[in-house]
């Protein structure tokens, strides 16, 4: 479109002919709450070759709020744009423009999980917003309510997902099971903590994680014990040598294992933390089918850049509740990561001072989350009030 950096005006973007389907289709126009910039642009960080994304909250459709979603029209379910959950419209999406609407309780549910992905929708400079109408301006003002300890699990998983799946592409781990195991481990004992909450009489010392070979026996992975709660054996470059006892074993000796002491844990609970556990496994094992491919270096180079930004995002609303989604402070490291600094073209990797860079953020994060006022979770009775009053002003507005 012609625009760069801070000249780009998001009111000038969404007036071009491509984005007339945000005032005239049916389930869009005046119901929407808020627009905003995704993607590059929103953190400060878009080059003249960026992709413009546009994000933005909807209201629902108000039979959905009287419990008759499921009733939808066929016609509207056959919609490529409309996509439907169990109790109704739940997004708006254009491909064609990138562009891609929350209904509001749909993203309020992201919101209390700090989902990484969305809860950047709130913190975005003043002049990145358009349409806010009164109920985006109530999520706004009351962004705080959505913040908590819990952006810890979500942005660190987040990112240490990011950093396997980049190793990946750059052919790093060879599909380790060192740093597979150790990558599930993370994952599992990133929900002990929902578990302990749900479930009174558990708790997270019932579930110890072990890597071993196949024996049982624990593993040594370069001259180093492999703790399977140590996720900075994420961070090494590679895996040169594995053995139990000073004998080498192959990589594919390796596998998680799991020691339970569960003692007089009620049927239900014990239903409740084997479904949460199995469904991680099966998750994680999913998304290891979908390997990256070797990428350019753009794109790995975007890539990287993009893992510290989760770091240095999540660092701020854990220690000051705040959501900076522009990236202002750390611009120039970022863009010097995007730009192929890090990154060396011959051997098509990323350089150790990288490696060294994120292990660092890792174990930051984790005591800046371990020093955090911010509460465990969000208030409950907040967000639920929250989200009532928006929907009570907005099935009693009048409607076109």
């Amino acid at each position: 479109m012609g625009f760069t950096g801070d000249t780009m005006d998001i009111n000038t973007v969404i007036s071009a002919p491509e984005y007339c389907f945000l005032k005239s289709d049916p389930f869009l126009g005046e119901r929407i709450a808020l627009l905003t910039f995704g993607g590059s642009i929103s953190y400060g960080l878009n080059t003249p070759e960026s992709d413009i994304d546009i994000r933005g909250i909807v209201m629902p459709e108000p039979a959905d709020l009287l419990g008759c979603g499921f009733i939808a029209e066929d016609k509207a379910k056959q919609n490529e744009h409309y996509i439907y959950g169990a109790n109704g419209f739940e997004q708006y999406i254009d491909r064609t423009t990138d562009t891609t609407l929350y209904v509001l309780g749909k993203i309020v549910a992201l919101f209390y999980k700090c989902n990484p992905n969305t809860i950047e929708m709130l913190g975005c400079k003043p002049e990145h917003y358009a349409m806010v109408s009164e109920y985006g301006k109530l999520l706004l003002d009351n962004r705080e309510i959505f913040l908590s300890k819990l952006a810890y699990g979500s942005f660190a998983g987040y990112a240490r997902g990011q950093f396997q799946r980049l190793k990946n592409a750059i052919g790093k781990d060879n599909g380790s099971n060192v740093f597979k195991s150790i990558s599930l481990a993370d994952s599992i004992e990133r929900i002990q903590r929902h578990l302990e909450e749900e479930c009174k009489h558990y708790k997270r010392e019932c579930l110890k994680m072990f890597v071993t070979d196949m024996s049982g026996n624990k593993i040594t992975v370069n001259g180093i014990p492999v703790d399977a709660y140590d996720v900075g054996v994420l961070f090494n470059d590679t895996v040169t040598e594995i053995t139990v006892d000073g004998k080498p074993i192959s990589d594919e000796e390796v596998q998680l294992c799991f020691s339970l002491n569960i003692d007089m844990l009620p049927a239900n609970e014990f239903s409740v933390v084997t479904n949460e556990i199995t469904s991680c496994v099966k998750e994680f094992n999913k998304h290891l089918g979908h390997r990256n491919h070797k990428k350019d270096s753009y794109h790995l180079n975007k890539h990287a850049m993009h893992l510290l930004r989760l770091y240095f995002m999540a660092e701020d609303i854990l220690t000051r509740g705040e959501i900076i989604t522009y990236r202002e402070k750390e611009h120039d490291l970022l863009m010097s990561i995007k730009t192929g600094e890090y990154f060396n073209s011959e051997q098509n990797t990323l350089s150790p001072e990288f490696f060294d860079m994120v292990n660092r953020m890792d174990k930051k994060l984790l005591t800046v989350y371990e020093n955090s006022k911010l509460p465990e979770r969000p208030d409950n009775a907040k967000v639920s009030r929250l989200l009532s009053d928006i929907h009570m002003k907005y099935l009693l507005s009048p409607k076109p």
